[in-house]
């Protein structure tokens, strides 16, 4: 049995079995219902000032990248098992960098498997966290979701900073009322914005972010694996990746496809989408690990 299939049995086992969801339920019962979807986080030792840009939760739980509230509690715990390793990874490799574990990609092999909704509530787990600030980054430049539902369609982003060398990334981040999320958009429509994604300066850009923002976890919803060329440059400079699989649509080829497309020996993650909540809302599931650091 290969490790793939070992991952996605322990997962379906763990996320998808009756007995999870009563207990996910009771704990739901048990436990003050929330009065926001998201949190709001702890004053944290590094502040970020400047205007903050007003997202509307309702808005988004209706778009699908929010539970409802009925749901908040159960997956809020779910993504802070999520982003506690990814945390670890990131912090005891150091200030510098160098290998840009804070750099974490939120891939899927294809479309449909639900990275863009990981990606978001993976951003606004990290936004709860009092020493770290998050950026989150969209670029799914193709299908710039993020941008769309957090009313940023059109704004300078990602494609005007890789068109544009002399346009420096502090200029078109968004700074939100969602527990200072810093939000860097998909930026303008691009003829061209499949080759500026898969350049040498998309690279150079990743390296910027990287280095120059250590004290921050940023989080970038890439395009599916299997369907653009481009994720594979995102891959190749990112020092985590999360790879989101649909529980019972996504193949172990699939899955095997796209692991093919990356560094073996970069961190990479399966989180197993759509099987704990399937029938009541079809959000997140769980969560594994896959082959990194695996023998210690």
């Amino acid at each position: 049995m290969s490790k793939i299939h070992k991952a996605l049995r322990r997962l379906q086992k763990e996320g998808g079995s009756p007995g999870k969801e009563k207990r996910s339920a009771g704990r739901l019962g048990r436990r003050e219902a929330p009065k926001t979807v998201i949190p709001i986080a702890r004053k944290k030792k590094i502040e970020i000032t400047g205007e903050k840009h007003h997202l509307d939760q309702d808005k988004l739980i209706r778009l699908g990248l929010l539970a409802p509230l009925e749901h908040a509690v159960p997956v809020a715990d779910e993504f802070r098992r999520i982003k506690r390793p990814i945390i670890d990874n990131a912090l005891k490799h150091g200030p510098t960098n160098s290998d840009h574990m804070n750099l974490i990609m939120i891939a899927s092999p294809l479309p449909g498997a639900g990275k863009t909704f990981c990606s978001v509530n993976l951003a606004a787990s990290i936004s709860l966290e009092r020493e770290l600030t998050v950026m989150l980054v969209d670029a799914d430049v193709a299908k710039p979701h993020i941008s769309d539902a957090f009313g940023l369609a059109g704004r300078p982003g990602l494609i005007d900073i890789l068109e544009d060398e002399d346009l420096p990334i502090d200029e078109v981040l968004v700074r939100t009322d969602l527990n200072d999320i810093q939000v860097l958009p998909a930026g303008r429509e691009h003829a061209q914005s499949t080759e500026l994604l898969a350049s040498e300066r998309m690279e150079a850009i990743m390296q910027e972010m990287a280095t120059r923002y250590a004290d921050r976890l940023i989080v970038m919803d890439s395009p599916p694996m299997m369907v653009t060329s481009e994720a594979q440059t995102i891959a190749r400079q990112a020092g985590q990746i999360a790879l989101v699989v649909e529980c019972g649509i996504t193949t172990e080829s699939d899955i095997e496809d796209a692991l093919e497309l990356m560094n073996p020996d970069k961190a990479i993650n399966i989180i197993l989408n759509k099987s704990l909540y399937s029938q009541a809302s079809g959000y997140y599931g769980s969560y594994d690990n896959y082959g990194f650091n695996e023998d210690r």
